[in-house]
């Protein structure tokens, strides 16, 4: 692995050729790009990560199924570059692989250093697999930590793998659990973790209908706010606009103010059209 490294490093532009011709079968239709075997597996053994990652999305692109078995190589293979787990991951879900030995490497990847990684894995197994108590307990596991260590406290760091657990709680909780984490989440910093969390409450509702008038609770509870929005407020709004309306009336009087006058029969909050 040192060695493949280094000549990687030292020698960059060896392969331009492999990547071109890879980047072609992966521009041609599937049917066109039977064959390749021998390509992919030579590709495969690339000191440069750019042609095994070429590789495991061609395997993926002509449904290779002689080398499905290779996909859940380089994803489980730690002393792989991460974009190619990653993409390994991201390529189990494209064949549609509901195989038990797809099923135990997209665990184990649950639990990888690069976040990318274990992102694609919880995605590939919501997208895959049933609902279950393992694969809920797996995930709890991956927000929490282990269960010895479990105090509900979150312990993944990474807001995109966040968002992948939820999705995947929405898709495969089976317990009250599973639910108590989407509270947790709920309280999230990041806006696009407690959105996906609105989505996978909704989902876990409707699979589970008991937990219907908790969800309606707890959506109703979630902050709206988001990084770079402005609240709007109707009242600051129609009060500036009539001063406007005043600090203008000298050179362009206003005659109409149908649009500032409030119409109760629809809400406070709704000005009358």
């Amino acid at each position: 692995m040192v060695v493949r490294a280094l000549v990687a490093f030292l020698l960059p532009h060896r392969w331009k050729g492999q990547l071109a011709a890879a980047k072609r079968l992966l521009d041609s239709p599937p049917e066109s790009a039977n064959g390749v075997g021998e390509k992919i597996d030579a590709w495969l053994e690339s000191p440069g990560w750019e042609v095994r990652n070429a590789a495991v999305k061609l395997i993926a692109r002509v449904r290779d199924e002689a080398r499905y078995g290779r996909l859940l190589g380089k994803l489980a293979d730690r002393d792989e570059a991460g974009i190619v787990r990653r993409n390994a991951a991201e390529a189990i879900a494209q064949i549609g692989l509901r195989t038990e030995a797809a099923r135990s490497v997209l665990l184990e990847a649950m639990s990888d250093p690069y976040w990318e990684v274990r992102a694609e894995a919880i995605h590939a197994l919501a997208a895959l697999f049933p609902a279950s108590d393992d694969l809920e307990r797996r995930l709890l596991d991956g927000l929490y930590g282990p269960p010895k260590s479990r105090r509900r406290h979150i312990r993944e760091e990474n807001f995109e793998v966040r968002m992948a657990i939820a999705q995947a709680m929405g898709c495969l909780g089976v317990s009250e659990l599973a639910f108590d984490a989407l509270a947790d989440l709920a309280q999230d910093d990041s806006w696009p973790v407690r959105s996906q969390v609105a989505v996978a409450m909704a989902h876990f509702a409707t699979r589970h209908p008991s937990f219907l008038a908790r969800a309606r609770r707890e959506l109703l509870a979630i902050d709206r706010q988001s990084e770079g929005s402005v609240p709007y407020f109707v009242h600051r709004d129609i009060v500036g606009r009539a001063m406007v309306a005043v600090r203008d009336a000298g050179a362009e009087p206003r005659t109409d103010f149908t649009d500032l006058y409030l119409n109760p029969k629809a809400g406070w909050n709704h000005i009358r059209r």
